[in-house]
């Protein structure tokens, strides 16, 4: 099929606050209420008029952690780069979804940087408007994400970005049919109680709904784990043999990854804490059990020079970058000085991670082994039109376990007007279930069942109602510390 020539409209977006049933900790903030943006995007697909949608939450302290920036600061900037990418691809020619996606990736991170934001925040307002574009095509054509990669209608000439992916295609490298099932990897955030002698009875939220851990493994049956470490290396230690102790007494297998959460300023730290690991009797199956290591290193110097041999050699284990894919060449230069992963995240950009998947099969084929990898990490990705366009990703790229923990901070579908929530559960009653207290995830058996999100457009069947949420203009950081009552 012929790539569309596409002509970008006009934006209108709108903002659902979402309150966390409990306290989550990433890097340098923990966090009780966030803001999260949907955006409905006009277009012209070949003179035909078109809408697409997409959403994120507005992380504040991930894409930007200087610590001179506020919380209020940071929404502020994402919502900005948002608004400011829709207008460069308003004002951009027609072309295909690739062609616009190459220019827009050029202009916002120039803007961005010029404006004192970074890369990542850049790459953050270029997925948003992809990612409608993408939903808006696949919509209009009767086509599901994966029969618009696989056949072609987003334009992508890989090699136009990386001349050694030159005649390679995304059909060489993707599943033939998207993955219907996706196992859940549950992450172990920093303040995350591990069993109930870490709750407050004071402090339960008492939902039905899994506090601990230990309810998350006997309850829903989770057994991939992505655990966080916080830089201490006593405290790490001490909370990661609790962890193994509570995994021997469920038992079974549990694979895991480890996130080192950009807390260290120097990799032969890092690997000091691996080789304590190491030594540890009681950690043995649990190190065994790590899969790789997630972004050990800050993002200013994770990709300052060659990895250490000796302090890989420590560590034993693959280094994946995350916050250091701050631009579309990132992990092609994290290869070059010794990393083998790149976590796939929708707010990174679905072009960026369709091009990483192919660097992966590129460089495996040419050293003739499966070295080089890619995952699936999105902590707060939240329903309906974030998670399911992130999962339907996720299943084309044919990755089998994804990082997935909004259910854990946030209440089902608790945030979105109820008629979006409704909407959601009668498209998409594999992926949701009706409960008396909402709708919400259904986790069965450790997995998420997502057949559903092969429907027309980017893993979404219904429509956002806009006229539900709060216009940017009318919206303010103080809403976040109004909670509302029960």
């Amino acid at each position: 099929m012929n790539a569309p020539a596409i002509k970008v409209g006009e934006a209108r977006f709108g903002i659902d606050n979402a309150f966390a049933r409990m306290p989550f900790r990433f890097g340098v903030v923990t966090m009780e209420a966030a803001a999260a943006l949907t955006l409905e995007l006009e277009l012209s697909i070949d003179g035909r008029r078109a809408v697409g949608y997409a959403s994120d939450l507005l992380a504040y302290k991930w894409f930007d952690k200087r610590p001179e920036k506020t919380p209020a600061d940071n929404v502020a900037d994402l919502l900005w780069v948002v608004q400011e990418a829709a207008k460069v691809a308003r004002d951009l020619p027609s072309g295909t979804l690739f062609e616009i996606w190459r220019a827009l990736d050029g202009e916002v991170e120039r803007r961005a940087l010029d404006a004192g934001f970074n890369r990542l925040g850049a790459s953050f307002g270029v997925s948003m408007i992809e990612r409608a574009l993408i939903d808006g095509i696949a919509r209009s054509l009767g086509l599901t994400f994966h029969e618009c990669i696989r056949g072609d209608v987003l334009g992508l000439r890989p090699a136009q970005v990386f001349p050694e992916l030159d005649g390679m295609s995304l059909a060489d490298v993707l599943p033939a049919t998207p993955l219907k099932r996706l196992g859940l990897r549950h992450t172990v955030g920093l303040v995350d109680p591990i069993d109930a002698g870490d709750l407050d009875p004071a402090q339960r939220v008492g939902d039905g709904l899994p506090e601990t851990l230990a309810d998350y493994l006997r309850h829903d049956g989770v057994r991939y784990l992505k655990i966080k470490v916080g830089g201490d290396a006593d405290a790490d230690i001490a909370r990661l043999e609790k962890i193994a102790g509570l995994l021997r007494q469920v038992g079974g297998q549990f694979p895991i990854t480890l996130d080192g959460n950009e807390q260290y300023k120097r990799l032969d730290d890092f690997a000091g804490l691996m080789e304590a690991i190491r030594s540890r009797p009681a950690l043995d199956e649990l190190y065994r059990s790590i899969l790789f290591v997630e972004q050990p290193l800050e993002r200013s110097v994770a990709l300052d020079g060659p990895l250490g041999a000796d302090a890989l050699a420590a560590i034993g284990k693959p280094l994946l970058i995350d916050e250091a894919d701050g631009w579309t060449g990132a992990f092609r230069d994290a290869i070059a000085l010794g990393y083998r992963g790149v976590s796939h995240k929708n707010c990174k950009g679905v072009v960026r991670s369709l091009l990483n998947a192919m660097l992966v099969a590129h460089h495996n084929a040419a050293s003739g082994e499966p070295g080089y990898f890619q995952s699936a990490e999105d902590l707060t990705c939240l329903p309906v039109v974030s998670l399911q366009a992130d999962l339907a990703v996720v299943a084309s790229l044919g990755i089998t376990h994804v990082e997935r923990n909004g259910h854990h901070y946030f209440h089902g579908l608790d945030h979105l007007p109820r008629t979006d929530a409704d909407a959601a559960l009668n498209a998409h009653p594999d992926l949701y279930e009706k409960t008396p207290k909402g709708a919400q995830l259904a986790v069965r058996e450790g997995h998420l069942d997502i057949a559903s999100l092969q429907v027309p457009g980017l893993g979404c069947a219904l429509t956002p109602d806009l006229g539900k949420r709060i216009a940017p203009a009318d919206w303010t950081f103080a809403m976040l510390n109004a909670r509302p009552a029960d």
